[in-house]
């Protein structure tokens, strides 16, 4: 008999040391086989903090033990009583996922969860957190047609049911996306699904559905932040027309917008986040749904349709809000700069006629004291002109001449100083006016 040849191992130079976990990201949540007649009942909860995760360990050492040594881990799987279950730990919430082989194998009884009996009592009722949403897949064998929508439409409680083929044409799906019971129910028709691709189609309708709700998380957000933000867009355009026509000062329209800016950007804070889940998680739906591979049934609504035409909108309004939050935020920011832009031109413009007051006032002072100047000279010549007659006295003794004369003497010279100097303050007396 021949044997393969043992591959030798390798010498590498060292990993990177998240190497070894990016390179299993691939194989993270592999899907699960199923075979028709079975079922899977998938739970997600709403994941609120760190310290859930180990309160739904806890949960399922309920089934299992060794579950509660599984911290840190992103799916765990186990059995019980013939079943297979999976939790799975999603960004924002976590899935508890049962799966049944030979479980109901008639149409009548597709949807009978009697098969979950085998689990403790009340242990579905106690999974820890709130419940997204609740999802019921059901596959029968059917080598044939599919039944008539009319046959099918009474397990839906006569609603009105869409589906379409799927696999290309391997199987066949019908639901009404209700959530009868707080459950939303699909019924597949295995015409030729391997176990594998049973697997696989189930976990794709379960994430359509839980998906389809996280999505929406936001749909109550955004129609009461739509009413919020046609009041603020109403006060920024009264803003900018008390900006435009100058009716306000700057203080009192900056105040204003400032509180204005607060109130966006808190919003954007809070909702940002939401709004950008909803966006992933309608793109993950659409490529759920593409991955499913619709072709048409006659007289049946195709689900790629009713989604487009109920859930789209919906994700997009959600979308609408967030860009129109978005640019509100811009148009504050511009109207801002608009206010500090003229608010440092008027600015300037006061700083200029400060310099020019304080230009005038240091001319008059210079003028001032030139004219305290002019007289300080005036009464210098004149009492120089004294000193002059007194020193003279005695020289006029000496060739005869008296007094009058010495005086005489002298006054053309006070005479000539004055005019001067009183020239010079009537120029800066006519400067300064």
């Amino acid at each position: 008999m021949n044997t393969l040849p043992v591959p030798r191992t390798l010498t590498l130079p060292p990993e990177l040391p998240q190497r070894q976990r990016l390179a299993d990201e691939l194989h993270a949540r592999p899907f699960e086989t199923l075979s028709s007649p079975g079922c899977v009942l998938s739970v997600a909860i709403l994941r609120v903090d760190a310290a859930q995760d180990a309160r739904c360990l806890a949960h399922l050492a309920e089934l299992d033990p060794a579950a509660i040594e599984a911290s840190g881990s992103t799916h765990l799987r186990l059995q019980w009583g013939g079943l297979r279950i999976k939790w799975e730990r999603h960004t924002e919430f976590f899935s508890f996922s049962v799966f049944a082989e030979g479980g109901p194998a008639s149409l009548g009884e597709a949807f009978d969860t009697a098969w979950l009996d085998v689990l403790p009592e009340g242990w579905l009722a106690r999974l820890p957190g709130e419940m997204v949403s609740a999802t019921l897949v059901s596959m029968l064998p059917c080598a044939s047609e599919p039944p008539h929508v009319r046959e099918v439409a009474p397990l839906f409680g006569n609603e009105l049911v869409v589906g379409n083929r799927i696999a290309g044409g391997a199987a066949t799906v019908v639901t009404d996306l209700r959530a009868v019971g707080g459950v939303t129910r699909f019924l597949v028709f295995d015409h030729a699904l391997n176990r594998r691709r049973a697997g696989r189609t189930a976990q794709r309708l379960v994430e359509i559905d839980t998906y389809r709700m996280m999505a929406l998380l936001s749909l109550p957000l955004a129609a009461r932040r739509m009413g919020e933000l046609g009041s603020e867009e109403e006060q920024l355009a009264s803003l900018m027309e008390r900006f435009r026509s100058a009716t306000d000062g700057d203080e009192a329209l900056l105040n204003e917008l400032v509180g204005l800016a607060a109130r966006v950007e808190h919003a954007l804070a809070d909702h940002g986040a939401r709004f950008s889940a909803t966006r992933a998680y309608g793109g993950i739906v659409d490529r759920r749904m593409a991955e499913l591979r619709e072709a048409v049934v006659p007289g049946l609504q195709p689900l790629s349709e009713f989604l487009d035409r109920r859930f789209r909108p919906a994700v997009e309004s959600c979308a609408a809000t967030a860009a129109r939050q978005a640019e509100l935020s811009k148009r504050i920011a511009r109207a801002a700069q608009l206010l500090q832009t003229r608010s440092e031109v008027e600015r300037e413009r006061q700083n200029q006629s400060l310099l020019a007051s304080l230009d005038r006032r240091q001319g008059l002072q210079l003028r001032l004291q030139e004219m305290v100047e002019g007289l300080s000279v005036i009464a210098m010549t004149y009492y120089g002109v004294g000193l002059a007659a007194y020193a003279l006295k005695p020289l006029a003794k000496t060739f005869g001449a008296n007094e009058a004369w010495v005086v005489g003497a002298t006054v053309p010279f006070v005479a000539l100083a004055v005019i001067i100097n009183l020239r010079r303050l009537r120029r800066h007396l006519a400067s300064a006016h």
